[in-house]
């Protein structure tokens, strides 16, 4: 097993029940959509999906193709494992999300993200940088999304 390359996380407390952010997190494609650039481009009959997402860093742009699962569920804990490749075929990316969901009082959830993943080719060399600088941004900006997204429950 190798070891990351990038770890991030982030910590935040949403306005609503655990049952209500659990069941937001069960929309992957809603969820992809609050992390820049990304979106999902077909369920597949595994409940698998396929997915793409653009990079640009500087000059360097990279735009990965992939599949997203589930890999763990409980009704407090979500694990997604996620790989993709660019166009060229040293340029990959791979990694496990896990979110875990904390009741914090009446219709009050704190969320824990840690995303872990590991890069080859040009996508390693820039990922210890660009992360230490957009990770942190990266990071909030999903976290205020999904916030956004439970407050206005599953359907919204």
């Amino acid at each position: 097993m190798s070891v990351p390359s990038v770890v991030l996380r982030e910590r935040f407390v949403v306005q609503a029940s655990c049952e209500t952010v659990r069941a937001v997190l069960e929309d992957v494609p809603m969820v992809i959509g609050c992390i820049p650039g990304a979106d999902v481009t077909a369920t597949l009959a595994d409940g698998s999906f396929t997915g793409r997402i653009g990079v640009q860093y500087g000059e360097t742009s990279v735009h990965l193709s992939g599949t997203i699962r589930r890999t763990a569920e409980t009704p407090l804990r979500v694990a997604v494992h996620a790989e993709g490749q660019d166009r060229l075929p040293s340029v990959r990316a791979a990694g496990d999300i896990f979110v875990e969901l904390t009741p914090t009082g009446p219709g009050s959830t704190e969320v824990a993200i840690v995303a872990e993943f590991t890069f080859s080719g040009l996508l390693a060399v820039l990922a210890r940088s660009a992360t230490k600088i957009m990770g942190p941004q990266l990071m909030a900006s999903f976290g205020r999304c999904l916030a956004e997204k439970a407050l206005r429950g599953p359907a919204g």
